[in-house]
């Protein structure tokens, strides 16, 4: 199946911040979360309002997405430190 990525403003003013070695492996993550979402996914978990949420390890920072099958989008909702 062929995803649509939408990503949070939050996520993409964040990635900006990086420096660019980080930002790079992230951009780089991004289009295989589309392609493979569920093959991405490094853990699972419930959001706030109880949607199934996939978590993507990225070097130093974990992915928080969320697969839409209804409208076939992968939503990139948060990124945030790992704490490896």
């Amino acid at each position: 199946m062929s995803y649509k990525l939408l990503i949070s403003m939050d996520v993409v003013e964040f990635v900006e911040r990086m420096p660019l070695r980080y930002r790079r492996a992230v951009r780089a993550s991004f289009a295989l979360i589309c392609s493979d979402p569920v093959g991405c996914s490094d853990c699972t978990e419930y959001d706030s309002v109880g949607r199934f949420v996939h978590i993507a390890i990225v070097g130093e920072f974990a992915l928080t997405y969320w697969i839409d099958d209804a409208d076939q989008h992968v939503k990139i909702l948060d990124i945030h430190s790992s704490d490896r």
